[in-house]
C-alpha cells in the first residue's frame, strides 16, 4: 500500500475516533485506536529514508497524541456521568431530613 493511501486510511480513521468517538463503545474505541497504531506503524515503514520522514513522523506523533487524549477524556466524561447517575439515585432514595 503507498504513502498516500495508508495517510488516508489513518486520517480516516483519527477523523472518526476524534470526531464521532462519544458515539463508539468502549471496545470500538479501543480497537480503533489500535487500528490506528497499525497504520501509524505502517507509514512509519513507508517513509522510511524519505526526505519528509521527520515531518511525516511529528505529524503522526501529534494525530495519535489527540486520539489518545479524545479517548481519555471520553472515558473521563463517561464516568462522570455514571457517577453522577448513581448519586443522583442514590439522593433520590435518601430520607428527607
Amino acid at each position: 500500500m503507498s504513502y498516500d493511501s495508508l495517510r488516508a486510511n489513518f486520517d480516516n480513521l483519527a477523523f472518526e475516533i476524534v470526531v464521532e468517538g462519544f458515539g463508539l463503545s468502549p471496545t470500538e474505541r479501543s480497537s480503533k485506536m489500535q487500528e490506528l497504531c497499525i497504520l501509524a506503524a505502517k507509514i512509519v515503514l513507508e517513509v522510511e529514508g524519505s526526505d519528509d520522514e521527520v515531518r511525516i513522523l511529528c505529524n503522526l506523533d501529534g494525530i495519535m497524541h489527540r486520539a489518545h487524549s479524545r479517548i481519555s477524556a471520553l472515558e473521563q466524561c463517561e464516568d462522570l456521568r455514571a457517577k453522577s447517575a448513581r448519586n443522583y439515585l442514590v439522593s433520590l432514595h435518601a430520607p428527607a431530613y
